[in-house]
């Protein structure tokens, strides 16, 4: 895609984000307000700006917003105070990670059960970036790979430099002859000043657009000699060029990318949740271990496979080959099979392999690790 194009304004469009929340109501037990928190009355203050905040726990419309910035302040009540005195809960709304944007509109309303409501939308400008999705209307959909400025791009001899430049190979096996056809027309059409309609409904036969073109003075096809915008010299082949009608798909690479360090873990198996909402690992799957097998890197796959996702310390007695008990104040381990308290070992594992042996022997099977 030409970056020129993107400068000027190509493509531009406006992502907007809807967070809603309202006072919900348990009885007599909890109660829940919309306010700004007061962090001597209130207990689970999260980490993050909450200066954005009107005393009436809003923020208004036309404030920047940055990722995890409060944009709805809410309080519950609580059923008896702290220790500390805190009578209150936070239930603040932030706005979503990786996102940001400026508050467009703000609507506070009852709904159905005649509870307040409050809808906060927030407004992100989108400049087209690599990664992200663009279709014609013959649903030839993909990504931009690449940007080059405008004094790169290959030029014709009246010095037009395409906005967009697609792989032909995308053409021949999918068929879409209507966009090559729309292409051809739409030069004519742009040449002479004139409307045209290549519907499936109006049968137009292809000659006939060849030869608006060709009077027009130009290849009858759509080719035209091109320019490298580089190094200026000739392009030796001819190149398809015309105006294409294109759209932008809402899946661009700001709402897709994802990386994680350290973050939320599963209770059952203590590995890593799952998906980018939640903060989660990226799965390192069997073709993936497969991968690394046939590389010999034994023990990159064992960083991967436990040392970064599970790993955990179990106590195993050596005569009985069972897990043992360990109690880490008095630092001492005992056998409950063969109820002896000298010959334990500490064995490192995953610890989803600790679960797999204990939900074995809840069924009477009980497997034993051979320690040396």
């Amino acid at each position: 895609m030409n970056q020129s194009s993107i400068d000027r304004g190509l493509f531009r469009s406006v992502f907007y984000r809807t967070y809603k929340d309202e006072e919900k109501c348990n009885g007599n037990m909890t109660r829940e307000v919309f306010e700004k928190p007061n962090t001597k009355q209130t207990v689970g203050i999260k980490f993050a700006k909450y200066n954005k905040l009107d005393h009436d726990g809003i923020a208004q419309p036309g404030t920047i917003v940055e990722e995890d910035d409060i944009i709805i302040g809410k309080t519950m009540t609580m059923t008896q105070k702290t220790d500390l005195g805190h009578s209150k809960k936070d239930a603040s709304t932030s706005v979503r990670h990786n996102e940001n944007g400026t508050i467009d509109k703000v609507l506070v309303t009852i709904n159905e059960y005649g509870n307040k409501m409050i809808k906060s939308r927030v407004r992100s400008i989108r400049v087209p970036e690599i990664g992200d999705k663009f279709a014609s209307m013959s649903a030839q959909k993909g990504t931009i790979g690449m940007t080059y400025r405008q004094e790169d791009m290959p030029f014709t001899s009246q010095g037009i430099t395409p906005d967009i430049i697609i792989n032909p190979h995308a053409l021949p096996s999918r068929m879409t002859i209507a966009q090559i056809m729309e292409c051809v027309l739409g030069k004519a059409c742009a040449l002479n000043g004139t409307y045209g309609d290549t519907t499936p409904f109006e049968n137009t036969d292809p000659n006939y657009i060849c030869d608006l073109l060709k009077k027009e003075g130009f290849q009858s096809q759509g080719y035209e000699t091109m320019y490298n915008g580089m190094t200026g010299k000739k392009i030796d082949t001819q190149i398809f060029i015309g105006p294409t009608y294109y759209q932008r798909l809402k899946h661009m690479v700001q709402d897709k990318v994802h990386s994680r360090r350290k973050g939320p873990i599963q209770i059952l198996t203590r590995q890593p949740v799952e998906g980018r909402v939640r903060d989660g690992g990226l799965r390192f799957g069997e073709m993936e271990r497969d991968a690394i097998i046939s590389h010999g890197a034994a023990e990159f796959l064992k960083e991967r496979l436990m040392d970064q996702s599970d790993a955990y310390t179990l106590h195993v007695c050596r005569d009985c080959k069972v897990p043992a008990i360990h109690d880490f104040h008095s630092k001492e381990s005992f056998c409950n099979v063969c109820k002896q308290s000298s010959s334990v070992s500490t064995v490192r594992l995953p610890y989803a392999c600790k679960l797999l042996f204990q939900e074995l022997m809840s069924q009477g099977i009980v497997p034993k690790i051979a320690v040396e």
